[in-house]
């Protein structure tokens, strides 16, 4: 008993994808770095109501990919060596440890507590925080749900450019400030173009299984050869914002320290365009890109922080 007991609860955490938290972290310490730099404000209570609602978001997002995911029959045609740690979910629902509507409902109560903290912090800082969880929930729960299902649609890598990037990191700016700022818009776009890279990646070892069902994703309807092609281009752009930021001096000297990940970066790209054919092969790219997403972000953060404090 106590073994089914564990085994649940690990299917659970799979299932709502705990290690993919760390997604949905940065860009919220990204937008309160940017307030504390523009406006010398930072409130622990809000960073932690933010913050918790990010991740009650990303639950009811994740376990609603699962569980869309599954219906949909993509998850049942995956072939186990194209199976990595970073796609193809978590194989909790084809592997039957969990039955499919628990896994919605959790889902379901998830998208209600998110929406719960939105109307409270909307309360606090106005319509505009509520606007922006709109959209964020219709990008992210959208991702495979109808009717949007905007991963079979081709938007869904745009979907969580923008989840993980502007709506978040504003979101949370916003909800310190309680306006939104220039410097704060574009500082969001490096978030935005690095996950978007995570998830182009991630999406090569899906591709045959995706084309089977009919998940027209960017990288099936581009093609591999292709899709490694743009693949580099948001390293690029991500970079290319932090320099144009103090270029046009929206952001401090400091936010430069967020380029040392470039050899990262490039080493992620080498690797994948000599493996887009063996998904095995991509894993190191898949964990150099979030390594990217993670580290570039935070320095980023900490070049806003350190700009204030000087």
């Amino acid at each position: 008993m106590k073994d089914n007991s564990l085994e649940k609860i690990l299917a659970w955490m799979n299932v709502i994808r705990v290690k993919f938290f760390a997604a949905g972290i940065p860009p919220v310490i990204l937008g309160f770095s940017v307030a504390y730099y523009v406006e010398g404000l930072l409130s622990p209570d809000l960073f932690l109501l933010t913050l918790f609602g990010i991740v009650t978001a990303m639950i009811g997002s994740y376990t609603f990919n699962e569980y869309f995911d599954f219906k949909s029959g993509v998850d049942l045609v995956v072939k186990d060596e194209h199976v990595t740690p970073f796609n193809s979910g978590s194989r909790v629902l084809p592997s039957g440890l969990l039955n499919p509507e628990k896994v919605f409902d959790a889902g379901l109560f998830a998208s209600l507590v998110t929406v719960a903290i939105g109307l409270y912090l909307t309360w606090l800082r106005g319509p505009l925080v509520l606007v922006l969880t709109i959209l964020g929930m219709i990008a992210a729960l959208g991702y495979t749900a109808p009717p949007f299902a905007f991963a079979y649609r081709g938007i869904g890598e745009a979907m969580i450019g923008l989840s993980y990037g502007p709506f978040i990191t504003l979101g949370s700016f916003l909800v310190q400030t309680g306006r939104l700022d220039t410097v704060a818009l574009l500082a969001s776009l490096v978030p935005g173009f690095l996950i978007t890279a995570v998830i182009w990646i991630n999406e090569f070892p899906d591709y045959e299984a995706d084309k089977t069902v009919g998940k027209r994703n960017m990288i099936v309807r581009l093609g591999k050869k292709k899709a490694v092609l743009v693949y580099p281009w948001f390293f690029i752009l991500a970079y290319a914002t932090v320099i144009a930021g103090v270029v046009l001096r929206m952001f401090p000297l400091y936010t430069l320290f967020s380029l040392v990940t470039l050899p990262i970066a490039i080493q992620a790209t080498r690797n994948a365009v000599k493996n887009i054919d063996n998904p095995r092969g991509l894993v190191p790219s898949m964990k150099n890109t979030i390594l990217v997403f993670v580290l570039t972000t935070f320095l980023l953060s900490l070049g806003f922080i350190v700009a204030r404090w000087i």
